[in-house]
């Protein structure tokens, strides 16, 4: 009796162990091939930490259901670092292919100065597999610490059912800020 107890644990153990699909990790990615810059002037650029929502900015990327508020935190499909410091460092790498004699430096340190500040503030960022991916975000340019610039952007992509080509599209977007941003730079 005690085998049978035994061994029907065992089973029950085994059972409750089993194997779950595997993770898998996503980045944003920094703009690509030919971009045409939109300056040659040289200026020094900070870029702040972008502050993405609570809801968003978690290892589990976050899409929406189609037609509704409910969302929807996928377990195997994963950021690979938090998503405000690589939004981040994707702005700033894209704000430097726009302006490329401008030094532009994901800000990381409270000693670091430069002559121009960006800061961004992400509204939403949602997705909706299968329909499309949008990013609306204030955005505000300091030079010396005072504001010069403050603007809001609202940009959408197309989006297929899959993750990797929600993080390429919202690459993308970034980069239409990055473009953005740099454009505003250029005129100051």
């Amino acid at each position: 009796m005690k085998n049978l107890i035994l061994s029907v644990l065992l089973l029950l153990v085994a059972a409750c162990v089993g194997t779950s699909s595997p993770s898998r990790f996503y980045q944003l990615k920094a703009l690509e091939g030919d971009v045409r810059p939109v300056s040659q002037r040289r200026m020094d650029i900070g870029v702040e930490e972008v502050f993405i929502p609570r809801y968003l900015d978690r290892p589990q990327i976050v899409t929406m259901e189609a037609g509704s508020s409910e969302l929807k935190m996928s377990e195997f499909y994963r950021w690979g670092e938090p998503l405000s410091s690589s939004f981040s460092r994707v702005l700033a790498d894209d704000i430097s292919v726009y302006l490329p004699k401008s030094v532009v430096k994901f800000k990381t340190l409270v000693s670091e100065n430069f002559t121009y500040t960006v800061t961004v503030e992400v509204n939403k960022m949602d997705a909706v597999l299968g329909q499309k991916t949008e990013i609306d975000a204030w955005w505000t340019v300091y030079k010396n610490g005072r504001v010069v610039a403050r603007e809001r952007s609202r940009l959408s992509a197309p989006l297929t059912e899959s993750y990797e080509d929600l993080a390429e599209k919202e690459s993308v977007l970034i980069g239409e800020l990055a473009r953005e941003i740099a454009v505003k730079l250029a005129k100051l």
